[in-house]
């Protein structure tokens, strides 16, 4: 599966800019349908194979595989708007999913929009209330984890290579922001929405499960590998965790193990910390289009 950067400089982190895409489309100011009208934005998300059923060995440059037991976002502020300004419609309250469950799953749909070009759609991964909406299969649990931890993002899952199985449940507290998606539609990259007199257009969250094991924070250049992040189990006791993670100096690891680049971000100096970085480059659009992405 191929993914590209949606890296550039933001804050601590580096992400792409999408400013050097074309980008095809209507403008805001079009009507594609051709006439005054209302139509009707659905966001769903989903969670691929890598994260319904497992990313499998041949992913994985070092011969591991991981299968998730669970994986918790909460998708909060979805926000239909145009570059002037104008806001169709905002999500009123966040609402929580494990994105092992299987299936495109429902997360809302906007109706009543005027019928027109929506250039700048935005959404957030962050912690969520004590009320937000939960999703198709997720309990009061899943959600009361998430508040109790300020978590944005939890996951968790068992690495596996021969007989050699390690096991991980990581937090992520910082939320991310993506903002100005654009996407496949149609065959064209298109900006936001495009809603048509009467009709729907169904928009796709997609959260990629294998972003967490990249070995570059340039995704063009990224393998997949857990090695180093196996080798960080100090007290041997199968179970792999964030302060495991960050005693491992990005630089104490050898070429071999996948070398972690960094490209210019600062602040990025153990695998926690790159791992991090990494839970701020789940979230696509359409698939593989992408947002410009911030750590809030």
């Amino acid at each position: 599966m191929t993914h590209r950067s949606i890296f550039g400089a933001l804050g601590a982190f580096a992400f792409v800019s999408l400013a050097s895409l074309t980008i095809a489309g209507c403008s805001s100011s079009d009507d594609p349908s051709g006439s005054a009208g209302k139509g009707t934005a659905a966001f769903t998300t989903w969670g691929e194979d890598f994260i319904e059923t497992e990313i499998p060995a041949t992913v994985f440059v070092d011969g591991w595989s991981v299968k998730y037991a669970k994986y918790l976002v909460t998708f909060r502020e979805i926000t239909v708007a145009d570059k002037s300004g104008a806001v169709a419609a905002k999500m009123p309250k966040g609402k929580v999913f494990d994105m092992t469950k299987k299936g495109i799953k429902s997360i809302i749909t906007f109706p009543n929009i005027d019928a027109k070009n929506w250039d700048h759609v935005s959404y957030q991964v962050g912690p969520p209330s004590a009320d937000a909406d939960l999703g198709d299969g997720v309990v009061e649990a899943d959600r009361a984890l998430l508040v109790t931890n300020n978590a944005s993002v939890h996951v968790e899952g068992t690495a596996t290579k021969g007989a050699v199985a390690k096991t991980f449940e990581w937090d992520f507290g910082a939320g991310t922001l993506f903002d100005r998606c654009e996407g496949e539609k149609d065959g064209k990259k298109s900006e936001g929405v495009v809603i048509t007199n009467g009709g729907t257009d169904e928009v796709q969250l997609t959260i990629h499960g294998d972003h967490l094991f990249y070995d570059d924070l340039q995704a063009t250049n990224a393998k997949v590998r857990w090695e180093a992040i196996s080798l960080a189990d100090a007290d041997a006791d199968g179970k792999i965790t964030l302060d495991e993670l960050d005693k491992v100096k990005l630089v104490s690891i050898p070429a071999e193990q996948g070398g972690y680049g960094t490209g210019a971000a600062d602040g990025i100096n153990t695998l926690k910390d790159f791992v991090t970085a990494l839970s701020h480059t789940i979230g696509h659009y359409r698939g593989e289009g992408e947002c410009f992405a911030k750590p809030l």
